[in-house]
């Protein structure tokens, strides 16, 4: 009895199980319709459970099949006739095979797109195998994104050239650095010689014979223009040591361990947008918070630094591409009325600044696999970022915009790399539909050896 009570006690939870694997798993009855899934599908499908049991598989597997019967029923005792109907080698089919010769199945590089995750397109391997549980048939379906799997390699190779250009940059760096202190120093000391010679030579001057200054009055003018000349000289030898010993700090990046502490993710957020909106009033900011979120592990000030960024990145991309878009109605009114009317009445172009917060589930950063992270998402919908440029855009001195130093997005990925997280960009250019996203995930806990 006793042992009977400990095995039972000690069977495993199926669903519990489920639930904590990282392969999406979804439980399809003998109608071929979800029964369960895990959250990893939830995940990876960007669907609800709530939408998606008691749906057919073939709404996602097989869309087609869909249309051309009522109902996907698996029956053992399919005649001949019906079977003929069907198209050659259907997943209806394959199914109904899986389960009279218990043989699962495998479909590599299948394209799902279902209205029930606004269509959006996702590829997957997936495995199907027939199982009996309490004397019922079943398929346990196993899927694989073929998306995060390249995104996670893709991750971990821009990660290492990131890491070696940072490396480099940062060994050249030091190399420049005391040179420029030099330099600096010399031409300060040069200064001072030349402001000596010009008080010398006005002392001389005043103290000499009336008839030897009428005599040198020209020679003491050039001297004493060609002094103020070497002066400005070495007034900019100096402020460009001091612009570049500037950029190099940058480059170098701060030696200063990140001040860990508890907060709310919506706080440095708000902080950073009462900034920015004050300086661009014209910029429609949207809201999408979740307040649920539990607060998160990290340096306030550096995440202001990142926001700060990487919102006025956003506004500064806005404001160019509403002027870019004045100058050309300008310019079209110029050559034809008729159609600046026209363009101006299809053209009213706001610029739109859009915040989320997230709980992303079972996500991957840099080869560790996380239960939960923060996801920070930033949209705007300015000019975009060349797709020549978008593999590039965190490496320092890399930017798109003619005023931009390079270094902005490299601090910003410098930061959320000591914060053991990631950031992500997409941009579209398509002129019906221009907008830049940054996604940011960050996990809500920090490793207890970070010191």
């Amino acid at each position: 009895m006793n042992a009977d009570f400990i095995t039972a006690k000690t069977t495993p939870d199926l669903a519990f199980i489920s639930q904590h694997l990282f392969t999406a798993i979804l439980w399809v009855n003998d109608e071929l319709s979800i029964t369960r899934l895990n959250a990893q599908a939830e995940q990876l499908l960007a669907i609800s459970s709530g939408r998606l049991i008691n749906q057919s598989i073939l709404t996602l597997l097989a869309p087609d099949e869909l249309k051309t019967k009522d109902t996907a029923f698996i029956d053992n005792d399919i005649n001949e006739n019906e079977s003929s109907s069907e198209p050659a080698y259907s997943l209806t089919e394959r199914f109904v095979q899986a389960q009279n010769y218990q043989q699962p199945f495998i479909d590599h590089d299948h394209i799902i797109k279902t209205p029930l995750n606004g269509n959006l397109s996702l590829s997957v391997d997936y495995s199907v195998t027939p199982v009996i549980y309490e004397q019922q048939p079943y398929f346990i379906i196993e899927m694989w994104g073929k998306d995060r799997q390249s995104r996670i390699s893709e991750e971990q190779r821009q990660q290492q050239q990131y890491t070696v250009a940072r490396h480099m940059l940062r060994s050249v760096a030091h190399e420049i650095k005391n040179p420029l202190a030099g330099i600096r120093g010399a031409a300060q000391l040069l200064q001072r010689q030349f402001i000596k010679f010009s008080d010398a030579s006005t002392t001389n001057t005043s103290s000499a014979d009336n008839a030897l200054i009428t005599t040198n009055a020209d020679t003491q003018h050039d001297l004493q223009k060609m002094n103020q000349k070497l002066r400005n000289y070495t007034d900019i030898i100096i402020s460009e040591t001091d612009r570049l010993t500037h950029l190099i700090g940058q480059l170098l990046g701060s030696n200063q361990l990140p001040n860990w502490q508890t907060l709310n993710i919506h706080e440095p957020l708000e902080h950073v947008l009462t900034l920015v909106t004050n300086q661009y009033p014209q910029v429609v900011l949207q809201r999408d918070y979740d307040l649920s979120l539990p607060e998160l592990c990290a340096d306030k000030d550096q995440l202001i630094q990142v926001f700060l960024n990487l919102i006025n990145n956003a506004c500064e991309s806005m404001t160019e591409f509403e002027q870019t878009l004045q100058q050309n109605k300008i310019s079209e009114s110029q050559e034809s009325p008729q159609a600046a009317i026209q363009t101006e009445s299809n053209s009213d172009y706001q610029p739109t600044l859009h915040i989320q917060t997230r709980v992303a589930f079972q996500h991957t950063i840099v080869g560790q696999q996380h239960k939960q992270v923060m996801q920070i998402t930033i949209t705007d919908n300015g000019s975009g970022i060349d797709p020549a440029l978008i593999g590039q855009i965190f490496f320092p001195m890399v930017t798109s915009r003619a005023a931009g130093t390079g270094l902005g997005l490299s601090i910003v990925q410098d930061i959320i790399s000591h914060h053991h997280g990631m950031i992500d960009v997409s941009s579209t250019k398509e002129q019906e539909d221009k907008q830049t996203r940054f996604t940011l995930y960050l996990p809500f806990t920090q490793p207890i050896t970070e010191t």
